[in-house]
């Protein structure tokens, strides 16, 4: 598993050549997790605020990474890598504070989130984490030298 981790938080540093668009934002975020266990029974609630940006590269893939502040676990961040394009995508995430990794997608200025901890301090005791956040875009779309505009 951590192997699978590294690779993940690693291989998209090779596609930064590549990169086409890119959009940063912040990014408001509140949620649920499962503390203890893994199902909604004994939940608590959760918000963040993330600094963050999506790189478009090639014709339908995204990389994403995002740090910021959240309650209750004081500092949070995210990279993701999937599908799609920097207004709509399906990614793969990993946290690593606190530990989790699951599907993220978004629509729009909406992102989804669910991810599964493993239950312990590394993922501040959450079973599950699912989330909701709303993205306020910073600056204008950039695009690389080479790419028409």
């Amino acid at each position: 598993m951590k192997k699978l981790m590294i690779m993940l938080l690693i291989a998209p540093m090779s596609l930064f050549g590549q990169t086409e668009t890119s959009q940063k934002f912040i990014e408001i975020n509140a949620g649920a997790a499962s503390i203890d266990d893994y199902d909604f029974t004994d939940t608590y609630p959760g918000v963040s605020v993330l600094f963050g940006q999506t790189l478009e590269f090639t014709k339908n893939g995204v990389f994403e990474y995002q740090i910021g502040v959240a309650l209750p676990s004081l500092i949070t961040g995210k990279v993701a890598i999937g599908i799609g394009n920097i207004r709509n995508n399906l990614a793969l995430a990993i946290r690593p504070w606190p530990l989790t990794i699951g599907p993220q997608g978004k629509i729009g200025n909406f992102s989804f989130s669910f991810e599964v901890g493993n239950n312990d301090i590394a993922s501040f005791d959450a079973g599950y984490i699912a989330t909701v956040g709303y993205r306020f875009k910073l600056g204008r779309k950039k695009k690389e030298s080479g790419s028409k505009k």
